[in-house]
């Protein structure tokens, strides 16, 4: 895999071994980067089953602030650290060795503003969005305003959820990339 764009373009992020992952393929994130170019820059983004970090290393190439990288698998958090060392040592990023969805409710720093999320595919579809998103927004993970992307099979559906407004719904192949930036909070 190839970083598509920005400071890092043409660098390898070289993927685990892991048969459990499943990489966005370089088109679908470049494609996802060129729509969200007028939001990437500065912007303070959170990669969720970040797998071999290509997605959060291609939001750094591209003008992030910082990005935190979340995943279960320690082989993939190394996976991710080590890419990011090889191509860029000094660039701003954490990196969290957790549960997803319980690193999400219990969260309690500042928000983000731009998070997405890649799970497998089974587990999107078995889990859905729709609480998914419900706890970004309300446990903060998501700053007012900001972006909350998924990839999902292109089977699936975007959701609708109080509070948030879907920007995007494209098809890439088998893939589905779901844009919805959080708004208002619901009125009780």
């Amino acid at each position: 895999m190839r970083i598509t764009g920005g400071e890092f373009r043409g660098r390898t992020v070289k993927t685990p071994t892991s048969g459990a992952l499943r990489p966005t393929q370089d088109r679908v994130r470049e494609s996802l980067f060129n729509i969200l170019s007028p939001e990437i820059k500065g912007a303070i983004f959170l990669d969720l089953f970040s797998g071999s970090g290509a997605v959060g290393i291609e939001a750094l190439s591209r003008g992030a602030e910082h990005v935190t990288f979340v995943d279960v698998d320690s082989r993939h958090v190394s996976s991710a650290r080590a890419n990011l060392s090889s191509i860029s040592p000094t660039a701003k990023a954490s990196f969290v060795r957790a549960d997803v969805y319980a690193w999400i409710a219990s969260y309690s720093g500042a928000g983000f503003t731009i998070v997405f999320a890649d799970p497998p595919y089974a587990l999107g579809e078995e889990r859905g969005y729709a609480h998914f998103m419900a706890t970004l927004a309300e446990r903060g993970v998501v700053r007012q305003g900001g972006l909350f992307i998924a990839e999902m099979t292109a089977a699936q559906h975007a959701e609708e959820t109080p509070g948030w407004d879907l920007l995007r719904d494209r098809k890439y192949g088998c893939t589905r990339i779901c844009i919805w930036r959080r708004g208002d909070a619901p009125s009780a």
